[in-house]
């Protein structure tokens, strides 16, 4: 065989010899998957998420659970402070009086007021500013005074109040606690005469429509001039407290001693024949001429003795000014079953004390310091009587209330 024949059947062989391989490579790239299809499942989700796979469903029920979790590849901005929706609980206020209308409002209605934005109200301290229109709300309507007390406290622009109620009103007394039972102005007083000491007695006054001043008022009917009473803060106890310079067992002896010279002028001018109004007239008269008016109130205050202003110096000295008479016609009628009150006021402009005495439930007025000496001009007078004297001006609903009698007076003629 030559070389060029040689040649010639070594070229036939190759070129059959790549036509084979080339065949066997056409059916392994029939069968491998377009590439799209060979990425991980967690790639393939995330250009899910990212809006890059065009080839998932437009439109699907049923979110993935990778879906849902997956944060957003551009989070939105947030909205503008001003844009946000203001919270139910927030109020937003302008100046004091809107403040002030929110805490009025809360009060009447016995609840906490609601947190307040105060950035626009303009105030300078504001925790101070809160609490004096606290003050002037309790001034201009005391019969809110069961709100007794307040606490504000200011973070940023934010004002919370808390105010605190006295628990006769909302009814939110401790669990544990126990004290004397309270409904009315009578019974009030009635525990406070008899638990006279040096420590308070505990009140559970059950009768929200008591307004706390007229509590407090009708407190000083007891305690003949000696023993002051008045109402804790909460109003669960009734607290004493004695004059300068005395103790509250002195100002207890000296009551002892005056009861015991009321006994003695009731047994000398009161006999068992006479009626209730004859015995007013007889124990009225026995003041009005055996006691005297201390003249030292106006020429040497600073050396009246303090029983001036008391029974005790009526009764046991016959030296008196306003305070002692009424005192003394107060105990007097009282220990023979017939009730009376402390009246205080103005004759003129003055300062005065005078009484109210109830008959029958009907209410007069006598003024036993007008009538020293013997008269008997400011004895047993209506409202209307006294008031057209021109002289006595006092609190008529206040004795309405404390008397339980229908003291007021009729309209002046116009």
């Amino acid at each position: 065989m030559t070389n060029r024949k040689k040649l010639h059947i070594y070229i036939l062989c190759l070129t059959l010899l790549c036509l084979g391989f080339l065949t066997g490579c056409g059916t392994q790239v029939e069968n491998i998957p377009p590439v799209s299809t060979r990425l991980p499942e967690d790639i393939c989700q995330e250009e899910d998420d990212s809006g890059k796979d065009q080839g998932a469903p437009e439109d699907t029920d049923d979110e993935s659970p990778l879906e849902s979790e997956q944060p957003s590849a551009k989070p939105e901005q947030p909205p503008a402070e001003s844009e946000l929706p203001q919270a139910e609980d927030i109020l937003t206020v302008s100046d004091r009086d809107a403040i002030k209308e929110e805490l009025t409002d809360s009060i009447r209605q016995l609840r906490q007021p609601r947190s307040m934005n105060i950035s626009g109200a303009g105030l300078a301290s504001p925790a101070l500013d809160v609490k004096n229109i606290y003050y002037e709300i309790m001034a201009q309507a005391p019969d809110l005074k069961y709100a007794f007390d307040l606490t504000a406290e200011v973070r940023e622009s934010e004002l919370t109040c808390v105010i605190h109620y006295m628990p006769y009103k909302n009814g939110a007394f401790p669990a544990d606690f126990s004290g004397k039972e309270v409904s009315t102005l009578e019974a009030l007083l009635d525990v406070a005469d008899e638990n006279m000491g040096d420590e308070p007695v505990s009140v559970r006054i059950t009768n929200p429509a008591l307004e706390p001043d007229t509590m407090n008022r009708a407190l000083q009917q007891v305690g003949g001039g000696y023993v002051n009473c008045i109402l804790n803060a909460d109003a669960t106890a009734i607290r004493y407290s004695a004059p300068i310079g005395m103790t509250i067992a002195d100002c207890l002896d000296a009551l002892e001693l005056t009861y015991q010279l009321a006994d003695e002028v009731i047994a000398q001018v009161i006999t068992e024949d006479m009626t209730q109004r004859e015995q007013v007239k007889a124990l009225y008269s026995y003041v009005t001429q055996t006691v005297k008016y201390d003249q030292r109130y106006y020429s040497d205050k600073a050396n009246m003795p303090y029983e001036s202003q008391t029974a005790l110096g009526a009764l046991r000295d016959g030296l008196a000014i306003c305070g002692g008479y009424s005192h003394a016609v107060k105990l007097l009628l009282e220990k023979v079953g017939i009730p009376c009150f402390n009246v205080t006021g103005y004759y003129f402009r003055e300062n005065h004390m005078w009484n109210y005495v109830v008959l029958d439930g009907e209410g007069y007025y006598c003024d036993s310091t007008a009538d020293r000496g013997g008269m008997s001009n400011h004895f047993m007078l209506t409202a209307d009587e006294l008031t057209a004297l021109g002289k006595h001006s006092w609190d008529h609903e206040y004795i309405a209330k404390i008397s339980n009698t229908d003291e007021v007076p009729a309209k002046k003629p116009a």
